[in-house]
């Protein structure tokens, strides 16, 4: 050492670092701000997906079900059936693999039926008619129902469920799970009249004059025809009047060879019957697989069975032997231009046609509404009735939703429309009777630009805190995923090949509680502080603290170098100029 080996003397302060109080450099400050996960967005229903997947991972599963059905009145259906269009959006997805929100909706959906109903109190002397039980009259009856009013829902059926019952096969969804989810709504004070078809039954003065405020929502029960020479031969038949037989307990016999015609859900659903009922499936779709309207899941599901697609096919005319239907003229198609759908559109190759036989044929092209019965004063557009944003028509006190309106007919899509409905005979009925509303009214009701409608914004109840009311959606870029490890997916649970098509037994046999656990826990909750301490732990100043299940920023010593927002895992902090 130098100097004799003594040691060099150095200045030590006496004091600690917090003397210098670094925050006085700044001029940009974190602030913690909750931003919306893309899966919320995504979903029709406007379920905050991730606000019970972060319950979830707390093990609050109780709490996690009280969530989800504040938005969603049946969960154990959508968990079967929905086009998870959450999963699409799912940052996750980009990642590894997008959360199974579907698999893990079913197993909350099961389990709430399991649960004990809290009947909803009246609290007020207006009553809601609903016309239609399908899935977005059933919506609007829950949410009317938990807003306090009486409600009453009329079925022309003789069962309740609409489209859920008579459109999709059991292999899908179990009428069993149907019946308790229906059973469940009813709980809730919900008065369903079946075998009652307004406008015949029951005329429509009498509707319109008993209730304070009216619902449409009876679906599209007419099938297209297919508009070919030969349609009507015995052996053809609407695949909607054929899946309807089927789910009531008829077992037609098809012959050896089934031909639909169509590329959406109903063509689907109708090939993957044919299939149990031991028939050969063939579909036709005069555009490609790209192009089809049908849940890519689905047409998955109907290859793995068996089912044959030949695709840019489109028939020509309908052939027979003896009156019956024995086979299909078919010409050979190209995709050119996009059309109004925006798909590109099916052209004619010159010459090419060629037949496929059949024994019978289903026609599942689309299909529309009825409207001929309904009160001239609601003005049509081409898709329905035209309705605002909340559903209101052109006339007073009457709503409309679902398949009778311009969007999407998926059930997420009419779960939407019934909530939007229920919003807007809310609005309209305190409007009327002068009652003031206690929450934040039809402000920030959305989650993100685009999204649906929150019933608990809109009660005012949200169980869950947010450091935010903004509806910015974060996206995969605003994540730090050096954070995560990945992990598989976890996959449902199937019914075996040979079994599933011998059978209509339920397919999808979904996931364990323990599994939909897990694969909840793999959830980024992207937007949104879930208290990891990441920022805690990385802040070279020290100034962020921890206390009370939040966190605070000591401004005094932060120097504003943005560390904190670098390192957040779900881009839940940001850095915003100082003095604002």
């Amino acid at each position: 050492m130098p100097d004799g080996g003594r040691v060099t003397p150095v200045a030590v302060s006496s004091t600690t670092t917090l003397v210098t109080k670094t925050g006085s450099w700044k001029y940009i400050r974190p602030i913690y701000q909750d931003r919306v996960a893309p899966c919320i967005e995504g979903c029709p229903v406007g379920i905050d997906i991730e606000g019970y997947l972060n319950l979830m991972r707390e093990d609050r599963l109780d709490d996690a079900c009280d969530l989800l059905v504040r938005e969603n009145p049946m969960p154990a259906v959508t968990g079967r059936v929905c086009h998870h269009p959450c999963e699409v959006a799912c940052n996750r997805g980009s990642f590894d693999d997008a959360v199974a929100v579907h698999a893990i909706e079913r197993m909350l959906g099961d389990r709430v039926l399991e649960m004990p109903v809290k009947r909803p109190a009246r609290t007020s002397c207006a009553s809601v008619g609903i016309v239609g039980s399908g899935p977005a009259g059933l919506a609007c009856a829950y949410h009317a129902a938990r807003l306090g009013y009486a409600v009453t829902v009329f079925e022309a059926a003789p069962e309740p469920g609409g489209m859920l019952r008579a459109g999709i096969p059991e292999y899908r969804l179990p009428r069993a799970v149907l019946d308790r989810q229906i059973a469940w709504l009813r709980a809730h004070g919900i008065t369903i009249e079946c075998g009652v078809r307004v406008g015949r039954d029951l005329p429509w003065w009498s509707i319109l004059g008993s209730f304070d405020a009216v619902f449409l929502a009876f679906g599209a029960q007419e099938s297209k025809a297919l508009g070919v020479p030969g349609e009507g031969l015995a052996g053809v038949e609407s695949g909607l009047a054929f899946l309807k037989k089927v789910n009531a307990g008829a077992r037609p016999s098809l012959g050896q060879r089934a031909v639909v015609v169509g590329g959406g859900n109903t063509a689907m659903d109708c090939a993957r019957t044919a299939l149990r009922l031991g028939a050969e499936a063939t579909v036709l779709y005069r555009r490609t697989r790209a192009e089809m309207p049908a849940i890519a899941g689905e047409v998955d599901e109907a290859e793995r069975e068996g089912v044959t697609f030949v695709f840019l096919a489109a028939p020509l005319r309908l052939v027979s032997s003896n009156g019956r239907v024995n086979g299909i003229e078919c010409q050979r198609m190209e995709l050119g231009p996009p059309d109004a759908s925006g798909r590109r559109a099916p052209v004619a190759v010159e010459g090419a046609r060629f037949a496929v036989p059949a024994d019978t044929v289903l026609s599942a092209i689309g299909e529309t509404v009825d409207l001929e019965s309904v009160p001239g004063d609601l003005e049509r557009v081409s898709a329905g009735l035209l309705t605002g944003e909340y559903g209101e028509t052109t006339r007073a006190a009457v709503f409309a939703g679902g398949d009778m309106v311009r969007q999407p007919r998926t059930v997420a899509d009419a779960l939407g429309a019934g909530k939007r409905a229920a919003i807007g005979i809310d609005q309209y009925l305190r409007m009327i009777t002068g009652r003031p509303l206690e929450g934040p009214g039809t402000a920030d009701l959305r989650f993100g630009s685009h999204g649906n409608l929150s019933m608990t914004r809109w009660r005012g109840d949200d169980p869950v805190s947010r450091t935010s009311a903004l509806n910015q959606v974060v996206p995969l870029d605003d994540l730090n995923t050096r954070h995560y490890v990945r992990a598989p997916r976890k996959g449902d649970g199937r019914l075996g090949l040979a079994e599933s098509r011998q059978s209509f037994r339920e397919v999808n046999l979904g996931l364990s509680p323990d599994a939909a656990l897990d694969e909840a826990r793999r959830c980024f909750n992207c937007g949104v502080c879930n208290r990891c301490d990441v920022c805690l732990v990385f802040c070279p100043d020290a100034a962020i603290s921890h206390a009370n299940g939040a966190y605070a920023v000591a401004t005094e010593y932060c120097k504003g170098c943005g560390v904190c927002a670098e390192e957040c895992p779900r881009g839940a902090i940001s850095m915003t100029r100082e003095g604002l």
